[in-house]
C-alpha cells in the first residue's frame, strides 16, 4: 500500500534530510595560520573535522568563534604565557617528539620545525668564496648594504646578531645594511631582484631551491634560531584531532610530501632518517646533530 506524500510529510522529510546534512558536515574546525600546516596533511583530517584560515593582524582570534585547536607559529603561540592554553595531553604524538621540541610542550604540540637560513640571489661571488666560512658575518658584507631583508621578529634578529659578535653593535650595523624588516614580502622581493640577500625560514625557501638556480641557501656554521609551528588549545577547544591524524606525518608517503614542501615534523631522527635521505636539501630541513646543538629555540 502506497502512503500519499502530503505537504506535512514532505516538510518533515526535508527537515530530516537537512538535519542529516548538518550532522555530516564538519563539527570541529582547526584554525590555521597561513603556512603552518601543509594542505597534504589537512586533507587527511577525519570525518567530523574541517579547517579554516585565520588571518592574524595584531591579535589572536578571540575564544568562542567556533574554532578548535589553532595552528600557529611559535612567535604567536608563545606571545601568551603557557597558562593561556589548555595543556596538550600526553600520547604517542608527544612521545615521538625530538628532545628540542619538549621545551614547547607547555604551550602546545610542536608539529613542524626548521632553521632560519641565509639566502642569496644571483651572488655566486659570495656563495662560492665566502658563505660557508663567513656564516652570519656575511650579512655585513659591504656589497649587501641596502640589499638585505631581515625578519620582522626582533627576537630572531637579536639572536643572529649575538652569533656574529657584540649584540648591540651588530644590531646597529644590521639596521644600516637592511632594505627592510619583513617576513611577508621578503621572498617576493628577493625573487623579483629587489634584494640580493634575506634571512628566511627553511619552510619558505627549501621548496624553491630545486627550481630556481638563482637562489642559494645556507645554514651558517654558528647555528641559527629555529622556527616552530604548534597546535595550541584555546580555553574553548577541549577536543583535539584523533591520534591517527596527529601521527600521520611520521610515515611515508605523507612524510616525503611534507619534507618536499619544506615542512619537517619535529620527530626523533630515526623516524625521519630514511625520508630525509631522499631529500637533496636534507641538511636545511633537519640540521645535523652537530649543527643542531648550536641552534636555539626562542621562547
Amino acid at each position: 500500500m502506497t502512503v500519499p506524500l502530503t505537504r506535512r510529510s514532505l516538510l518533515t522529510l526535508l527537515s530530516g534530510a537537512g538535519l542529516l546534512a548538518a550532522c555530516s558536515g564538519p563539527k570541529r574546525r582547526l584554525g590555521v595560520q597561513n603556512g603552518t600546516l601543509p594542505r597534504a596533511w589537512l586533507q587527511r583530517l577525519p570525518a567530523g573535522w574541517g579547517f579554516e584560515s585565520i588571518p592574524l593582524g595584531n591579535a589572536l582570534p578571540k575564544p568562542g568563534q567556533g574554532l578548535g585547536p589553532l595552528a600557529l607559529t611559535d612567535g604567536w603561540a608563545t606571545s601568551q604565557p603557557a597558562s593561556h592554553w589548555l595543556p596538550w595531553p600526553a600520547s604517542a604524538a608527544t612521545e615521538l617528539l625530538m628532545p628540542e621540541a619538549q621545551a614547547l610542550l607547555p604551550w602546545g604540540l610542536p608539529v613542524a620545525m626548521g632553521p632560519w637560513l641565509l639566502v642569496l640571489r644571483d651572488r655566486p661571488d659570495l656563495w662560492q668564496s665566502l658563505a660557508d666560512k663567513a656564516g652570519w658575518q656575511l650579512l655585513l658584507h659591504p656589497s649587501l648594504r641596502g640589499q638585505l631583508l631581515l625578519p620582522a621578529s626582533q627576537r630572531v634578529v637579536l639572536d643572529i646578531a649575538k652569533r656574529i659578535g657584540n649584540q648591540a653593535e651588530i644590531m646597529e650595523q644590521l639596521k644600516q645594511q637592511a632594505l627592510g624588516f619583513n617576513d611577508v614580502d621578503a621572498l617576493t622581493l628577493l625573487l623579483n631582484g629587489e634584494a640580493q640577500a634575506a634571512v628566511l625560514p627553511s619552510r619558505a625557501v627549501v621548496p624553491l631551491l630545486r627550481s630556481d638556480s638563482r637562489l642559494r641557501a645556507f645554514l651558517p656554521i654558528q647555528g641559527a634560531p629555529l622556527w616552530w609551528n604548534l597546535l595550541v588549545r584555546p580555553a574553548s577547544a577541549a577536543a583535539i584531532p584523533p591520534l591517527e591524524w596527529l601521527l600521520a606525518p611520521s610515515k611515508s608517503p605523507l612524510l616525503d610530501q611534507l619534507l618536499r614542501a619544506g615542512f619537517t615534523p619535529p620527530l626523533k631522527l630515526p623516524l625521519l632518517a630514511a625520508a630525509l635521505s631522499r631529500q637533496p636539501q636534507a641538511q636545511l630541513l633537519r640540521p645535523s646533530a652537530e649543527l643542531l646543538e648550536r641552534c636555539t629555540t626562542i621562547i
